[in-house]
């Protein structure tokens, strides 16, 4: 997640609006309490780990918060982690010195922690120097923007799917460069992505796990997002939450077999139910970004287990880690 008042809004009329971006069925929050599904009496599939908004970096408690965050999750049996971006403090706006740091730190830490198979989502703080000027780039770089993360991380494209077990799994990229503010982003999937994603899903029959860094469909925004009230319209930052909800919702409610749709971005824990389809924020790794908060979570993680009748269980857990 980046300054807030760095990103272009999109206007929403009131929180009424948020339910309208989500077809017929109003959106639905549980309390973490309640994050939680009702255990499947079905064989389980997989259980993986959801690790959200890292922000590895030096020059925080980073390397022992997140020794303590794999050992928590590997004890519960997870089969893979699967990450939500965000991965190291920042790069969006980081000088490439720092920006080698953190991807360094990065390496050795799941080298010597990770003992799963992973699969990354990137986030806005994992792109390299969209923030041209804080960056000191031009543009030009061979590892400017999405190819320093891709290389780093040894991925064949910013988008991607997999099945696993029994499952089809579909990895996001939706934050973009804004035309208006050199050092802003929006969320949204491009032309090419969305067209992208309808062919995939219409390709297979698997009960389906969509995971992007940016919200697609959240109530955190309106809850966290400052106060927004203009002229009798709430604004929702565009970097926020996807500007293009309502028609990403409709891929997912058209294909029929989304059943999960993971996200972190916000640093906090939320879970929206709409057409079958269940949004899930899975709070942060690093917590207040490896700083005691009363503001945003603290470190969690989300713990998943897949059925093979395509049901699952999502519970939010502490990784183990207390920030101070």
């Amino acid at each position: 997640m980046s300054n807030l008042n760095r990103r272009s809004f999109a206007t929403l009329a009131g929180l009424a609006g948020i339910s309208a971006l989500l077809g017929r069925e109003n959106a639905q929050a549980a309390p973490i309490a309640q994050q939680a599904t009702t255990p499947s009496t079905q064989s389980r599939a997989l259980r993986f780990a959801h690790f959200t908004d890292l922000h590895i970096t030096p020059d925080r408690q980073s390397e022992p918060g997140m020794k303590v965050a794999f050992d928590t999750a590997q004890a519960e049996g997870i089969e893979m982690i699967l990450t939500g971006g965000d991965l190291i403090m920042d790069a969006f706006a980081a000088k490439r010195a720092q920006v080698d740091r953190e991807w360094a730190l990065l390496h050795k830490i799941f080298a010597a922690h990770c003992k799963v198979p992973v699969e990354h989502c990137l986030g806005n703080h994992d792109i390299f120097g969209y923030c041209l000027s804080k960056a000191e780039l031009n543009g030009d770089e061979v590892d400017f923007g999405y190819a320093r993360p891709l290389a780093e991380l040894k991925l064949p494209a910013r988008w991607r799917s997999f099945d696993r077990n029994g499952w089809h799994f579909i990895v996001l990229s939706s934050v973009e460069r804004d035309p208006n503010d050199e050092c802003g982003y929006l969320a949204y999937l491009t032309d090419e992505q969305r067209g992208w994603l309808e062919a995939d899903l219409a390709a297979t029959k698997l009960p389906t796990v969509v995971v992007s860094h940016v919200p697609i469909v959240s109530v955190t925004g309106a809850v966290r997002d400052g106060s927004n009230v203009k002229a009798g319209k709430t604004e929702l930052s565009g970097g926020l939450i996807h500007l293009d909800a309502g028609p990403v919702h409709g891929i997912f409610r058209k294909a029929g077999n989304v059943k999960l749709v993971l996200s972190g971005h916000t640093h906090l824990v939320d879970r929206c139910v709409a057409d079958g389809v269940t949004y899930c924020c899975s709070g942060a790794v690093c917590g207040g970004w490896w700083k005691p908060t009363t503001t945003y979570c603290d470190p969690t993680y989300a713990l998943i287990d897949l059925f093979v009748d395509g049901s699952f269980e999502y519970r939010i857990k502490p990784t183990g880690w207390t920030n101070a």
